[in-house]
């Protein structure tokens, strides 16, 4: 007797572009989306990162937002006199948006995982996806997978954009019933549309088929720092790229608009980032089980921390 696949909502489909393997898709290989390769594995970023990584950031993004809107609250008195006691007032309402949007942080389990990764390993042709917050492995076919370049309408009251992260759908067996699994990544496509879904396609197509000598390597993975360090990286990078923006040719003539812009990047960008930072510093992703890591080859290999008079040196 047959069993019957539980199936995901058709829902999930709409919009999609179907992608077909051994099928150029009009984009080069690019590594959108790519953590981790070697001989036998990839490792991509799920769309789940993206999610909880926004879930966190919007926390400091509602502080931005609420000082802005009570200062405006303030200054739109006219020409009344504002008082201590309206200032008070005003600036009791200042936590009210940054504690809804904890309560939304905390209800998603973002404090729980940061999210999860996919791997992909060329020996097995298997797919390896473990959901966020959860424990069970699931495995899917590489030659039995539908591969979509999904669509994620967004309506805000900012205006309306999409995402569109590449669907990686396929059955794991071992689930009882069988169960359609979906395993999202890529670079998200803000911007570009599907093209980023499709050029990561076009870049494990070639992994699988000829393993990753001629493929673009993905950026290295930064060093773990101390916390202090990791929630100071957004100002740094972001000071470092007003440099550049001011180094280049005319740069300086353009500085009375190049500023101001630059700040306010600061306030809705490096500040978010910097306290995502801070409160998901401890949040780990979803672990692999030991022996994946071992089979994917990214069992990371320990090094002896090295303290001296208490500070930590890097090896």
């Amino acid at each position: 007797m047959t069993t019957e696949v539980k199936l995901l909502p058709q829902g999930l489909r709409r919009g999609g572009t179907p992608l077909r393997k051994d099928h150029f898709t009009g984009e080069p290989p690019r590594p959108d989306g790519v953590r981790r390769i070697n001989n036998k594995s990839v490792e991509i970023e799920s769309y789940a990162n993206f999610t909880q990584s926004g879930a966190a950031s919007a926390i400091g993004l509602s502080i931005v937002g609420s000082i802005a809107i009570c200062s405006f609250m303030l200054f739109a008195s006219g020409t009344k006199p504002i008082s201590l006691v309206d200032i008070v007032q005003t600036a009791l309402y200042i936590p009210l948006l940054p504690a809804m949007i904890s309560v939304f942080y905390f209800a998603g389990g973002t404090h729980r995982s940061r999210g999860a990764f996919i791997r992909i390993h060329r020996g097995t042709r298997k797919l390896y996806f473990i959901y966020p917050r959860q424990k069970r492995l699931h495995v899917l076919d590489w030659d039995q997978l539908e591969v979509l370049a999904g669509y994620i309408p967004i309506v805000s009251a900012s205006g309306y954009t999409s995402r569109h992260p590449l669907y990686l759908i396929g059955v794991d067996y071992t689930m009882d019933p069988p169960t359609e699994i979906c395993a999202a990544c890529g670079n998200l496509g803000l911007f570009d549309g599907d093209r980023s879904a499709k050029a990561l396609w076009s870049y494990l197509q070639a992994f699988m088929a000829h393993g990753p000598e001629g493929l673009p390597e993905p950026a290295p993975l930064p060093l773990r720092q101390s916390r202090n360090q990791e929630t100071l990286r957004p100002y740094r990078d972001w000071y470092a790229g007003l440099r550049r923006r001011l180094a280049k040719p005319y740069g300086w003539l353009k500085a009375p608009i190049t500023i101001p812009l630059w700040l306010g990047w600061l306030l809705i960008n490096a500040f978010p980032e910097s306290v995502e930072a801070f409160i998901q510093y401890n949040v780990p992703y979803a672990p692999f089980p030991k022996e994946i890591d071992r089979l994917c080859g990214f069992d990371d290999k320990r090094t002896p921390v090295i303290r001296v008079n208490g500070e930590r040196i890097e090896p």
